[in-house]
Formats: structure tokens, C-alpha cells, sequence
């Protein structure tokens, strides 16, 4: 239930978008080009996105206005439109924002037109009842080159193009096309943005190319939705920093426990074990979290009980996090959507190599392990690894999580659960998961290198099944499924790239190391990831558990913000999200002592990042003018996670928790020296002398361990004690 509203909160500031698509060209939500390329955009900007089917029922027209807005992206008028453009004849009159990528849905030269003049005229466009098939000699004049060509420009041979021209005074060019002198000659509007919504013209908003599965986007997407969603500064949830620094989250899949290998000493060892080894135990200041799939200690479908006991061993680990990742590990989850045992059993036998005189059938009988053998995947050509027994997804789900459960630590529990191969499971497999009381993740496979150059090959942050919410993994693993093909060291290598497009210019991803273990039995798959591990022990990161990271991202879409006063907001139902981020904004920063439940501010590029405190609910939100001198002594960042925070005219006093050494930032404390001590329950950890700089700036770190919380003081020292952290 949401929390009640305290007395400063104000009108809701709409965050959902309600995205209209036609399920006769685009099967389901999670396969529309608004789901691929634009939902990333829109989480980054804040935004949570519903899906609707025009081919079914529509909510109310009146009920628009609860949404940020509306958002149409039809390649082609739809065949099944009638019952949509009705409704779009009154939604778009109570809608706060309409925005159209494409083509409007409402034909030119038919009746329609009507409808799609009335969707253009919110805008403040108007439709010239034409289109221009041969575009030869069409010039294109950009007035905001930036934002029309931001990664890349159209191709040479423009595509077809309706004439479109500007109708509203409030309206805002960013792309025109100048007609060739034999269709008239003319202007045509291809970008446009109002402070009723948007408009980009097919072929004009991105390029694909199906071929290749490649995409690039043609307008920023970040502004044009922005300009077109948003009345104007606003604090936006993000799920990619904690305390001022950038999340880092590790987690890994069991395929591959079973696995030999050879040491240099020629002794074999099994991957398990130098997983533990190589990996836990030489990062101890590093989470990890380690998906265990039962059927790999399962011995009666093809499975071997030999790790059982190292798995154990790894999940006792304090910075071990145990999860669960189906019992059979399906590749291929949408081949048991509708599920047939018999198909199931004609692909093994059509793998089966022929054997003379029956012989290979012979040894079958004979031998139950060979029988066995048979239906245990030797890589991905089956759609799991175990198929010995038909596809139950009780035993997937309910039975596997007993099963891990057993295994796990009772203080730990097992509360994730991570999806396989090309994990897109149904409707039906997550809401099993969910009854569990499970969270999960897995999917979305984020590329952006030198072959997927665009943010459009970045997920958002989930996928939508029905009534049902798939985390998406931050990073794909070492084995692509759907784009292209590259070795497991080739992939992670790969990594490193995404991770530098997605922090700069903007921070769009936290950073997520994600593999099978049977990468860990490469010996140049392994020295990658040790290496993205130093990277990770010694960077600027905040490293958490993946089930934090999970929990984020589903507690993204509840977090309400409401309006109290000029530049105030107050944000409740935050859940474990504690950052808000607002972008262009170099002039303005948090006042600290005028909000409630912020511990502190961090500037990246142009955006400031806003650290709440997840004791307060709700937090209240107040800016300021940067010039303005008077200073609260706040948190600029720090590796572990902040609560409680306290301050007073002697110092303050906060609770932290986290992984590896304490590494604490704070600015605007009065110069001088300060006490920190340390203490779990009553006992003292450790205590030590920091000192401000002449400008506020306060750096210290704990050596004492934090995955279990601890209390930490900061007392000033000062002879004066003038002003406190108040001045």
C-alpha cells in the first residue's frame, strides 16, 4: 500500500508512459521497436513504460491523464485500427503528452486522415495529404544538428516521407526536409517537439538494419524524450549508482560445474573448485553471486554429485550470494511454452549417431548410463541440458529452490533466481517464480562496441511478459544467443567497451561481470575476468549483491514523486532506491539542511546524483542556486551504503554497510580534525583521526569488515567546535 502523503507533498509527478502498439506486426510487447530501442532511454530518463495492444481493449480516455504520456511507434497504419483511432480521437484531448515515432496509424488518403490530422494538430503539425516517394533532391536542414544526427546520419537515398508542416507557435523545428521543386517545392517537418509531445518521421528517428540485426539511433533520445514527456526539472530514480558511485554486481550461472580441466602440474581439477580458488577466495572484498542449476548434481538425468560439497563450501562464503537457476537449465524457453514430450524426444533421437546392426541401440538397453548419456546436451542443440524426464516447471522452480535451499547456508536463504540460456521465459515461469517469493534476473544480452555502435543495443531495465516484470541482466554472459556470434573470451572481452560507452557521456548502466562458470576452465577466459576483478577491487565502484540489484530494478517502477513547492519534492515508496539523479544541472545543487532524508549530493558531467537515506520515508527533496554559500556537511560518495544519518554541532553519526574497505567522502564539513570510531552493537571496531581540507572535503577509510553493518562517529576535534557541521 502506498505511503500515506505527508503534509508538503503536492500534485504526483506522472512517471509512467502508456506505449500503444499493433500485435499483428509486432507479436508482443517485449519484440516492439519501443521495447528494443526506446525503453532504455525513457528508464534512463525516470520513465517506467505500460504496454497496450490496440487490438484489445484501451483504458478509459479519460484515464490518459494519469500517464507522463503517449507513445505511438507504427511503422505502418495498422490493419486493425478502427477500434484504436476512435479512441485516439478522445484520448489525445485528455493525454498530457502525445508522442508519434513513424507514421501516425491514421492513413492520408483515407477517411482516416481526420483522426491523424487531430493527432498531428495536438502536436502542433498539420498534415499536407501528401507523401513524396522519390526523394531524390530532397535537402535535409537541421537546426539542431546534434540532436538530429547523434549517432549518425540518415542514409544517402532518404526514405518516403508524408509532407508534414509546422501549424503551432509554440512548436519547436529540430529537422525539416526542403522540397524538390517538382513536387512543389515546400517544407516538410521530419523532428519536432511542443510542449504537448513529439513527432519524428519514420526513417528520420533511427536506421536499421534487419539484415545484420543492427540498429542506430538518428535523434537523441535522451532529449527528444525528454522535451516531449517532461515540463521541466524533475528527480529521476536511478538504479546504476549508489553513494555517489557506480553499482558493480557479479553474477554467475553453474553451467560448467561438472568440468574438468588440467593445472599446469597436469593434475585435473574440477572448474568448481578453481572458481572457488581463482575467483571467492582471491577477491574476498568482491560479491559474488552463484547460480546453482540441481540437475548438475543430479546423477539419475545425467548430472554428478561430486561438486556438491564444493558448492557448499563456495556458498558458506560471506560474500558468496546462493541462488537458484532452474533444475534442468532450458536454452531455448520459449520451446516449452507449449510444451510436447514427443518432439522433445524426436530431437534426441535425431542427434543419435546410426550404429551397425542395432548395436548402438543394443549397448541402450544394457546400459542405463549410456541411456542417460543420450539425453544430457553436450552443448545447446537441445532446448536443455536434461531431458531424460518431460519438462515440469514445479520441478524448475518449487523443486529447485528446495533443492538449493538444502545446500545454502539457513542465515542466507535463496532469494534469486537467474534465468538460462536465452532466458525468455513465459508469463507463466516468472509468476512461478514470483509466487516463491523469488527475486530474478537474466536476459537482454547489452552490446555496445565496435559492432553494436548504439545505445539501442542496450536493454532496459526490464522485460515485459503479460502482467509480469523479467529483470534483465545488466551485461549478457560470455555465450551470445541472439547478436552476434563470439567466443567466451572474445565476449568478455568485449565487455569492456560497453562499460566505457555506457558511463560516458552519461552514466546509462551499473557494472555488471556476468559468466558461466565453464568460462573458468578457459584459461584466457579466466585471466579476463581476474582482471575485470582488480579492475573492480581498485576502482571508484559500490559493489553490491545481484539480488540488490534485482530488488532495484523492480522497486524502479513504484517510486512516487510528488510536487511540494517551488523546486521540492517530496519521494516515498522508494523501496531500495536511494538515488535520485537530476541532468543539466550545473546550477543548481541540493540544500541539504532545507530537505529531508538526503545524505548527500555527487556531480558526474552535468548531472547531480542525490543519496537518500533509506531510514526516512519519505525523503523531501529541496534545490537550491549553487552560488548560494551556506554549506550542511554531506556525503559525496562512499563504497559502502549509508543510513541513518544524524547530525548535530559536534559531528554526525551514520550506519554503513558494504563489502572491502570502508572508503568514505564527505564535503562541506568546517576544517579541522575529527574522531571516527567504529562500533558493532557495543563493541569498538576501529577509531582513527580524519581531517577536513580548507574547503569541507573529508576523506577516511574502515578497515573493519561491513557486510554486517556497523555504526560509525565522526566527532569533530576542533578547539573553537565553532559552527559544528552547521554553518
Amino acid at each position: 500500500m502506498p505511503a500515506a502523503a505527508g503534509p508538503e507533498a503536492g500534485p504526483v509527478v506522472p512517471r509512467e508512459i502508456l506505449a500503444l502498439y499493433d500485435g499483428a506486426l509486432e507479436r508482443a510487447a517485449a519484440e516492439t521497436r519501443i521495447h528494443r530501442y526506446a525503453e532504455l532511454p525513457l528508464n534512463h530518463l525516470g520513465f517506467t513504460v505500460t504496454y497496450r495492444d490496440i487490438r484489445g481493449p484501451l483504458p478509459d480516455p479519460r484515464e490518459t491523464r494519469r500517464y507522463a504520456g503517449v507513445l505511438t511507434w507504427f511503422a505502418a497504419p495498422p490493419a486493425s485500427r478502427e477500434a484504436y483511432l476512435s479512441w485516439s480521437r478522445s484520448a489525445v484531448r485528455t493525454a498530457r503528452r502525445w508522442v508519434i515515432l513513424g507514421t501516425t496509424g491514421a492513413p492520408f488518403w483515407t477517411d482516416d486522415a481526420e483522426t491523424g490530422d487531430a493527432l498531428l494538430g495536438e502536436i502542433g503539425l498539420r498534415h499536407r495529404r501528401k507523401a513524396i516517394d522519390l526523394t531524390l533532391g530532397t535537402q535535409i536542414e537541421s537546426r539542431a544538428p546534434a540532436l538530429t544526427a547523434f549517432e549518425g546520419v540518415p542514409d544517402p537515398v532518404l526514405p518516403t516521407y508524408e509532407v508534414v508542416e509546422a501549424a503551432g507557435p509554440d512548436l519547436e523545428t529540430w529537422q525539416e526536409l526542403r522540397l524538390p521543386q517538382r513536387d512543389g517545392g515546400g517544407r516538410s517537418v521530419t523532428v519536432a517537439v511542443s510542449p504537448r509531445g513529439g513527432y519524428a518521421a519514420g526513417g528520420f528517428e533511427i536506421v536499421e538494419d534487419a539484415g545484420q540485426g543492427l540498429a542506430r539511433w538518428l535523434i537523441d533520445p535522451f532529449a527528444f524524450f525528454a522535451r516531449a514527456f517532461r515540463d521541466g526539472p524533475a528527480p529521476m530514480p536511478d538504479v546504476t549508482t549508489l553513494s555517489g558511485r557506480r553499482i558493480y554486481f557479479s553474477h554467475v550461472e553453474s553451467e560448467g560445474l561438472n568440468n574438468v580441466v588440467l593445472t599446469r602440474e597436469k593434475e585435473q581439477v574440477l572448474v568448481a573448485r578453481l572458481f572457488l580458488e581463482r575467483v571467492v577466495d582471491a577477491f574476498p572484498d568482491l560479491p559474488v553471486t552463484f547460480a546453482l542449476t540441481p540437475g548438475d548434481l543430479d546423477p539419475t538425468i545425467g548430472g554428478n554429485e561430486t561438486p556438491r560439497d564444493i558448492v557448499r563450501e563456495i556458498w558458506a562464503l560471506p560474500q558468496v550470494e546462493p541462488s537458484v537457476s532452474s533444475y534442468t537449465r532450458p536454452f531455448t524457453w520459449r520451446f516449452f511454452d507449449g510444451y510436447s514430450r514427443a518432439r522433445e524426444e524426436e530431437l534426441v533421437a535425431a542427434t543419435r549417431p546410426p550404429g551397425r546392426f542395432g548395436l548402438r541401440r543394443l549397448t541402450d538397453l544394457v546400459s542405463s548410463a549410456a541411456r542417460v548419456d543420450r539425453f544430457v546436451a553436450k552443448a545447446r542443440e537441445f532446448p536443455r541440458t536434461y531431458l531424460l524426464t518431460p519438462f515440469d516447471l514445479g520441478q524448475e522452480t518449487t523443486t529447485a529452490l528446495s533443492v538449493a535451499k538444502d545446500l545454502a547456508p539457513r542465515a542466507k536463504g535463496v532469494h534469486l533466481f537467474q534465468w538460462t540460456g536465452d532466458a525468455q521465459p513465459s508469463e507463466e515461469a516468472i509468476a512461478a517464480t514470483r509466487s516463491l517469493g523469488l527475486l530474478n534476473i537474466n536476459g537482454g544480452e547489452a552490446r555496445f562496441d565496435a559492432t553494436y555502435r548504439s545505445v539501442a543495443h542496450l536493454p532496459p531495465l526490464t522485460r515485459p511478459v503479460g502482467a509480469q516484470r523479467q529483470v534483465y541482466a545488466v551485461s549478457g554472459d560470455d555465450l551470445p544467443v541472439s547478436k552476434l556470434w563470439r567466443s567466451s573470451v572474445a565476449s568478455l572481452r568485449g565487455l569492456r567497451t560497453t562499460l566505457a560507452a555506457t558511463e560516458t557521456p552519461r552514466r546509462l548502466t551499473a557494472f555488471n561481470l556476468h559468466y558461466r562458470l565453464a568460462a573458468v576452465g578457459n584459461a584466457d577466459a579466466l585471466e579476463v575476468i581476474e582482471g575485470y576483478l582488480r579492475e573492480a577491487e581498485g576502482s571508484d565502484l559500490i559493489p553490491i549483491r545481484t539480488g540488490a540489484y534485482a530488488a532495484l530494478a523492480d522497486d524502479f517502477s513504484r517510486v512516487e514523486i510528488a510536487r511540494a513547492g517551488a523546486r521540492r519534492w517530496e519521494v516515498r515508496n522508494r523501496g531500495s532506491v536511494q538515488t535520485l539523479r537530476f541532468d543539466e544541472a550545473e546550477a543548481i545543487e541540493a540544500d541539504l539542511a532545507a530537505s529531508r532524508g538526503v545524505i548527500g549530493q555527487t556531480r558526474r558531467g552535468g548531472a547531480l546524483y542525490l543519496t537518500l537515506d533509506s531510514s526516512v520515508e519519505p525523503v523531501l527533496v529541496a534545490l537550491r542556486d549553487g552560488a548560494d554559500a551556506s554549506r550542511v556537511v554531506g556525503l559525496s560518495e562512499s563504497r559502502w551504503q549509508v543510513s541513518s544519518l544524524s547530525r548535530d554541532e559536534a559531528g554526525w553519526r551514520f550506519a554503513a554497510s558494504g563489502f572491502g574497505p570502508g572508503v568514505f567522502r564527505w564535503s562541506d564539513a568546517p576544517p579541522g580534525r575529527y574522531a571516527v570510531t567504529v562500533h558493532r552493537a557495543e563493541r569498538l571496531l576501529w577509531s582513527g583521526i580524519a581531517e577536513a581540507d580548507s574547503v569541507g572535503r573529508l576523506a577516511f577509510t574502515v578497515p573493519a569488515a561491513g557486510a554486517e553493518a556497523v555504526r560509525i562517529s565522526v566527532e569533530s576535534l576542533n578547539d573553537e567546535g565553532g559552527g559544528g557541521v552547521h554553518r
